[in-house]
């Protein structure tokens, strides 16, 4: 079947934010092993945390650009933990714009997943 072009574009974004947080990942463990910033400070950890989200979201675009099932639910679990992003966001800086603004990406994906065709397109026709 025909890759729809929404999906094409959710890919494309999605594989961009891996490389993203894969590279701010890399970089934060990097200023632990190598720079100046103290180690015990759990920076090093989370930034391998980092690592694998992007590692995780590349996987998922790759998956989608080639219309693989598991790639449809990897999407929407990716987009479930962007939503609780997005309220940790809300709660740990107390600025609703922010919040709000984390929140539109990962709503639009699982609306958008959701829709008929796109189901489709994956071969949940029967879900």
């Amino acid at each position: 079947m025909k890759r729809p072009l929404g999906v094409t574009l959710i890919a494309i974004v999605f594989i961009l934010a891996g490389a993203s947080d894969i590279a701010l990942g890399l970089q934060m463990t990097t200023a632990v092993t190598f720079g100046p910033l103290p180690t015990g400070t759990g920076t090093w950890v989370w930034g391998w945390l980092i690592v694998l989200t992007g590692v995780a979201y590349a996987g998922v675009g790759i998956g989608f650009w080639v219309l693989h099932p598991l790639a449809w639910m990897g999407g929407q679990l990716l987009a479930i933990i962007g939503i609780f992003e997005a309220v940790a966001a809300l709660l740990g800086t107390g600025d609703l714009g922010y919040a709000l603004a984390t929140a539109v990406f990962p709503l639009i994906a699982l609306w958008y997943l959701n829709r008929p065709s796109v189901k489709n397109a994956f071969g949940m026709d029967e879900f």
